[in-house]
């Protein structure tokens, strides 16, 4: 699953065993992440859950700040098959990059940790609420580290990596916070078996990293970054910026103005949401790396198999979506109130899922074909919609008008893609 192909797995056992396992791998992930999410929502009532999904949105916001625009310069070397042009093997850049993501973390961590204990002696009443965001504080690190690894194996075409990254170490931290805790435990122990759901997940994506990107890594830990790296990396900071506001944004506005119970709920709505992205992008991608790493000159014959592609993907997203709001109501009624009755929330929320997998095939190729003024005007445009309709309509709508907001978001990000990808051999040809 991770290492190159050996004889074996030519075989059509092989082969055959291979897909089983993966399979398996991924039913595993998303029941793990519906019964974590059913397991937090009935330890804890509904406000208190509240609270702990917004250590969530602190620890995963501002992770995904962090790590953006070195994430997006790994994803064009690797998507773009850059490691033999540039000499830097995707391994090497991948440690690079993950010193100083990792640094970042420590001490914007560090800033935190000060504020928070400032907060703590100036404001008293205050102390149980930092008791409880203190472990989301710390994690920072942790997940900076790991999501960024897990969004460069989804790069390098290794989705099932990635999701295992994101979610295994700390789905299971949950279950088992809530299995062992006593009765009367309280929302800070649940903080707690967060972040050493964090600690594992980075060690696990450390490993996993290692295992994916051979090479030798002591020339990753002693090898200066080149200099021109960095200035490409600071280039891509407002891009890495506004994609952070789209995918946070509404979120961030909805843990700020609305009240806890409202993030309760779209937390277990889009959680449950996110199994779509145990199994699309395993369909939807299969042949993704006929389209990359062409020269300019062969684009022309890479349309049809882009065509190809996002028929699948539309295929596929649009029937696995159908299927999965079909058993919505029996999916929600599984959590109990105040969640089941969410289905409008949890379908705005499928729907981004939907047009994120339609999209996918047309993000790889325009992240393989960088236009950055393009890419610049569909991530801002998508991340400010989403961001003004959210506010617009938290006070009033709570976390429908977040779910919508993400919806409108994805949406105008994904058909620009999509609209850049087709259009790009007729911007080459020129006119006629």
């Amino acid at each position: 699953m991770v290492q190159t192909a050996t004889p074996g797995h030519n075989s059509p056992a092989g082969a055959s065993y291979s897909g089983f396992g993966e399979l398996l791998l991924r039913v595993v992930g998303a029941v793990l992440q519906i019964l974590a999410t059913w397991a937090i929502v009935h330890a804890l009532d509904p406000d208190a859950a509240g609270v702990y999904f917004r250590g969530f949105v602190i620890s995963l916001g501002m992770a995904t700040l962090l790590r953006a625009k070195y994430e997006i310069y790994m994803a064009q070397h690797i998507i773009g098959r850059h490691a033999a042009a540039s000499g830097i093997a995707d391994g090497v850049l991948l440690v690079q990059f993950g010193q100083r993501v990792l640094v970042r973390s420590s001490l914007v961590c560090g800033v935190l940790l000060v504020v928070t204990t400032d907060l703590d002696i100036q404001q008293p009443h205050l102390q149980p609420v930092l008791e409880t965001y203190l472990p989301f504080v710390l994690a920072i690190p942790c997940v900076s580290l790991s999501t960024f690894i897990g969004e460069a194996l989804r790069a390098a075409n290794r989705t099932m990596l990635g999701t295992v990254v994101a979610s295994y170490a700390l789905n299971l931290s949950i279950i088992l916070a809530v299995v062992l805790a006593p009765e009367d435990a309280s929302l800070t122990l649940y903080a707690w078996a967060y972040f050493g759901g964090t600690l594992a997940a980075a060690a696990l994506a450390v490993y996993l990293a290692w295992r994916a990107f051979p090479c030798t890594w002591k020339r990753g830990f002693h090898e200066p970054i080149a200099r021109e790296v960095l200035e490409a990396v600071d280039n891509l900071a407002i891009i890495g910026l506004g994609r952070g506001l789209l995918l946070w944004g509404p979120l961030c506005i909805l843990a700020v103005w609305a009240p806890a119970v409202e993030m309760a709920r779209y937390a277990v709505a889009a959680r449950t949401a996110l199994i779509v992205d145990y199994f699309l992008p395993a369909l939807n991608l299969t042949t993704g790396r006929q389209i990359l790493g062409r020269s300019r000159s062969s684009v022309q014959a890479a349309r049809p198999l882009l065509l190809a592609q996002l028929g699948r993907a539309v295929l596929y997203s649009s029937a696995f979506i159908a299927v999965l709001l079909a058993a919505a109501p029996a999916t929600l009624r599984l959590y109990g109130p105040p969640y089941d009755n969410q289905f409008i929330i949890y379908a705005l929320l499928l729907g981004v899922q939907w047009a994120n997998s339609v999209g996918r095939p047309a993000v790889r190729h325009a992240v393989a074909d960088w236009d950055a003024r393009r890419i610049r005007v569909a991530v801002e445009s998508g991340a400010l919609a989403a961001v003004v309709i959210c506010a617009l309509a938290v006070n009033q709508w709570g976390a429908l008008a977040a779910a919508a907001a993400s919806l409108v978001g994805a949406l105008i990000v994904n058909g620009r893609a999509i609209l850049q990808a087709l259009a790009l051999p007729n911007r080459l040809q020129g006119p006629n």
